[in-house]
């Protein structure tokens, strides 16, 4: 199904990323090599994306849980949204899903895992799923976004005795709009609550760390992170991963930091952009500035940053959540889900890529 520009203009609103001050300067180079010596640990690989991405997100987690069993999600939505809804205004601020669709969204999820068609749901029984969300937020809104917490309780009570230990947070205290916010303190424009390119707000609120904290509760760090001192590659995606039918951009960006190098063990982030928020948009900012990189060596996690690509079919480079891939978008099947799995089974070698 396709949707017209209109929309996705209304889309484009969707994403985020920091603000000019916090970019840390590193060297990429190309290359067709992954970083050498990593190693990293299966129960620490995480997804984490705002709106276009977050709605990616549940899908991602349940179309592979035994991938990614931590997931964050920032102003995005619950698993088949627009299928429950019946269009894209019914997941988009105002709007609200009732109780009936979020069962509905359930009953189809648990449905399509039992066809095989997404994952295993048991293996999320030792998972975890983390939503955040502003007060401000216009474009999906609270209610949706709420949402997301709601389908994940509501999918656990259908699968009491295998989702049992599925740990589920939720954060929508916080005064910001449709951005991913960062940590430097709000400018005279107020960019956190008006959600303007590059949608990465000065907010005070610092994101990233937040989102870190919720993954991987474990760790403790202090106030201030050690820095963003590893180093970006930038990886030609389509080498050994065709991106053309999954809409992917040419390239695709991982930071490795210290602590991660020389065979250390550490955990992986696959952190996705939202709307009007991939390379062709707005260069690098989402990949250097939105955060995850200052805090990588504290968390001992690797950051992957797949891109989309722009075309008539995704006019504002979004992430498929509502079919423009082809009707299979929200299943294992689906072009660009299956390359992100495998994106992140190439760089972790979770199963021999």
């Amino acid at each position: 199904m396709r949707i017209g520009r209109s929309w996705i203009a209304l889309m484009a609103i969707f994403i985020t990323c920091m603000a000019a001050g916090q970019t840390a300067q590193h060297a990429v180079k190309v290359t067709d090599k992954l970083p050498s010596g990593l190693n990293i640990q299966a129960n620490r690989v995480a997804v984490a994306g705002i709106s276009s991405g977050g709605f990616m997100t549940t899908q991602l987690q349940l179309a592979y849980p035994e991938t990614f069993p931590l997931a964050a999600v920032l102003a995005g939505g619950p698993y088949d949204c627009l299928k429950v809804a019946g269009a894209m205004a019914g997941c988009l601020s105002p709007s609200a899903l009732t109780d009936q669709q979020l069962t509905s969204a359930v009953n189809r999820a648990v449905q399509n895992a039992k066809d095989h068609s997404l994952g295993d749901l048991n293996l999320l029984n030792h998972g975890s799923i983390y939503v955040l969300y502003g007060t401000a937020d216009q474009v999906v809104g609270t209610k949706i976004a709420g949402a997301v917490t709601t389908f994940y309780k509501k999918l656990q009570a259908t699968l009491p005795t295998q989702l049992a230990g599925l740990q589920i947070s939720e954060d929508g205290t916080h005064r910001f709009g449709h951005t991913f916010p960062t940590y430097l303190p709000p400018l005279p424009d107020d960019d956190c609550i008006k959600s303007v390119s590059p949608y990465l707000g000065h907010c005070g609120f610092d994101g990233a760390k937040n989102i870190l904290e919720h993954l991987y509760p474990d760790i403790k760090t202090g106030d201030q992170p050690d820095g963003a001192a590893g180093a970006i590659t930038k990886l030609r995606s389509a080498n050994s991963l065709p991106p053309s039918a999954a809409y992917a951009g040419k390239f695709v960006y991982v930071y490795t930091p210290k602590a991660c190098m020389n065979g250390q063990p550490c955990g992986l982030v696959l952190a996705l952009h939202g709307c009007n928020q991939n390379e062709t948009a707005i260069g690098l900012k989402f990949v250097r500035d939105v955060g995850f990189n200052r805090w990588a060596d504290d968390y001992r996690v690797i950051v992957v940053y797949p891109q989309t690509r722009t075309v008539d079919q995704n006019y504002g480079g979004c992430w498929d959540w509502w079919g423009y891939t082809g009707t299979q978008f929200d299943t294992r099947a689906a072009p660009q889900m299956a390359w992100l799995n495998r994106l992140v089974n190439r760089v972790a070698n979770l199963s021999g890529h």
